[in-house]
């Protein structure tokens, strides 16, 4: 013998639906905990991602001063950018970042004309190259404010 249906069982067989006991949209969201006063939300990782500029930018000046180390008595850092093309050089005047993601350079295009490249760090495509001084000036170092 069969057990009996109940009126709603019925119902529910016939197309129609019982009150569901809670659907999806209404569950509440679980509470956040409230963030104590100068404590960062977010992870190892995303702290990683707003220092990206910082850690290329570090990598760079290690770079800048081995390859300043070897260059010969006259001539000074430039740099040429892959995505300008042709062989016109920045003579570089300085660097800087902005977290979390843009590298900047500071110089002279072909020594006459002031410049600032601006680059993320997904299109860093750039040369370090010799290049002999501006006019008759003595070749120039940089320093970045760090020892270079």
């Amino acid at each position: 013998m069969g057990r009996k249906s109940s009126k709603s069982e019925k119902q529910n067989a016939k197309g129609k639906t019982a009150k569901p006991e809670q659907s999806e949209k209404e569950a509440a969201p679980p509470a956040l905990a409230p963030v104590a006063e100068g404590h960062v939300v977010c992870d190892e990782a995303d702290q990683a991602v707003m220092q990206a500029a910082k850690q290329v930018y570090d990598h760079l000046i290690a770079r800048v001063k081995a390859f300043q180390e070897s260059l010969p008595e006259k001539y000074e850092l430039g740099i040429q950018l892959a995505n300008f093309g042709g062989e016109r050089a920045v003579h570089v005047r300085g660097m800087g970042y902005r977290n979390p993601n843009i590298i900047e350079f500071y110089g002279l295009l072909e020594g006459q004309t002031q410049v600032a490249v601006v680059q993320h760090v997904s299109q860093l495509n750039f040369m370090l190259v010799a290049v002999p001084p501006v006019a008759e000036q003595e070749p120039y170092r940089i320093g970045f404010g760090a020892d270079i």
